[in-house]
């Protein structure tokens, strides 16, 4: 298998994972409609028209083709079919063919050694997967402002049982123990401690300082997700970068607001995200808060155990590339002190929540009131920047924060020019030896 999948060209598996992609995107379109509204993917399985709930047939159902064929309508009822249907397959698709390029053009071994890819193969099936994960998750935060947990615990859970076996998928991972195995183990949970604690911190800083929800647990599942599969450094890139572009466009949300709000006055009427509730007799509410207050009992000793390991000449000395077991147990110490506060806040009934109302069809919703942005579509964004050029970014933080004022950015592209992969590392973003920061 592994001798005839070396002799077909690489541009043949470029073509095929773009057909992949596709179907994989019409799977992931299925998920985005069905997922908020409870509708199993099991029991209900044909493809309808969400308008006419007509079962689509199997020729009508061709990824993307069939979309352009159909012109952007059901042949059934000729309601237009949303464009989403089609942004999505075409995503997918070429995220999974620049996934293949990555794997069998630019890290393919020359002269040929007998191997697929000088990449990790498990490295190329989690960008597959979080190619249509993420996609899923940012198109459902979009339409439904939800990003349900099917998209992200599971493959937390996921993540961590893969860190010791597949130990490739932790390359950055900061040594603890000397064992690649348990070293990449210990990299996966604080991803999930880095990745969940610090929006879950910030969201509960809004409540209690501003009185307004900030952050939706969602996001940070999100991150939680990303840092289990590929550790905490990837997991802090993707907080970063998400946040950047979520500050531009947030604060071009604002400022249109007011332009309009001056130029229409009370005529104008912003956008009001709404969050269609389940359907039972009572709104489960917020949830308890004590799984926070024990899982920050179990980061703080969890943490404590590595600061221990990092310890060298006195109780004041720490290596500083395990200064994240700090970070970690301040983590911790958030997740003790907001699980307690987030609990008076239900009590008291001070917990922020839209405004509920009924629709005409009978379904209630939950309106937010002022200037929101979904902000899970930046996180996905920024989540599959990082899966495909995490070497490179994490090279570039390295240099702007410690080297920039010693290095000059054109020798550090000569620097990186030298790396001994077969192409240039702007073109070939994983390349494993490139010197990184610790």
């Amino acid at each position: 298998m592994t001798t005839a999948m070396l002799q077909m060209p690489a541009l043949f598996w470029v073509v095929v994972f773009i057909c992949f992609g596709a179907i994989l995107g019409s799977f992931v379109n299925a998920l985005v409609y069905r997922l908020p509204r409870g509708i199993s993917m099991i029991t209900q399985e044909r493809s309808f028209c969400p308008r006419c709930k007509a079962m689509i047939r199997g020729y009508d159902n061709i990824p993307i083709l069939s979309y352009l064929w159909l012109r952007g309508r059901c042949r059934a009822c000729k309601e237009p079919i949303p464009a989403r249907y089609l942004r999505v397959e075409v995503l997918v698709a070429s995220l999974c063919a620049l996934a293949a390029y990555q794997f069998w053009m630019l890290n393919r071994p020359n002269p040929p050694t007998g191997e697929l890819s000088q990449m990790p193969a498990i490295l190329f099936a989690v960008q597959i997967f979080l190619s249509a994960d993420l996609a899923c998750a940012a198109f459902t935060d979009l339409e439904a402002w939800i990003i349900p947990i099917e998209t992200t615990w599971p493959w937390v859970i996921a993540g961590l049982l893969l860190a010791p076996i597949f130990p490739e998928l932790h390359l950055s991972a900061t040594v603890w123990t000397g064992s690649p195995r348990w070293d990449a183990l210990i990299d996966s949970f604080q991803g999930v401690v880095m990745g969940s604690g610090i929006l879950w911190s910030i969201g509960i800083c809004c409540v209690v300082f501003l009185k307004k929800e900030g952050m939706g647990g969602g996001d940070a599942h999100m991150v939680a997700m990303l840092g289990a599969l590929l550790g905490w450094k990837p997991a802090l890139e993707t907080l970063m970068l998400g946040m950047s572009l979520g500050a531009v466009i947030g604060i071009g949300v604002i400022a249109w607001d007011r332009i309009q709000r001056r130029r229409m006055g009370k005529n104008y009427k912003p956008y009001q995200p709404t969050y269609e509730l389940p359907e039972a007799e009572e709104d489960p509410g917020p949830g308890a808060s004590w799984p926070f207050g024990v899982f920050g009992a179990l980061v703080l000793a969890f943490e404590a155990s590595l600061y221990a390991l990092s310890m060298g000449k006195g109780f004041l000395f720490i290596d500083p590339k395990h200064l994240s077991a700090l970070a970690g147990g301040f983590i911790g110490l958030f997740f003790l002190g907001g699980s307690f506060a987030r609990g008076h806040l239900i009590k008291t009934g001070e917990w922020p929540q839209g405004e509920i109302r009924e629709r005409e069809d009978g379904k209630r919703e939950e309106v937010l009131e002022g200037n929101y942005l979904p902000f899970g579509p930046f996180l996905a964004l920024a989540g599959l920047i990082v899966v495909f050029y995490d070497p490179l970014i994490r090279e570039f933080m390295w240099w702007w924060m410690v080297d920039r004022f010693n290095v000059t950015p054109a020798m550090m592209a000569a620097g990186l020019r030298e790396i001994p992969w077969p192409q240039h590392i702007a073109l070939n973003p994983l390349p494993f030896k490139v010197p990184l920061g610790p």
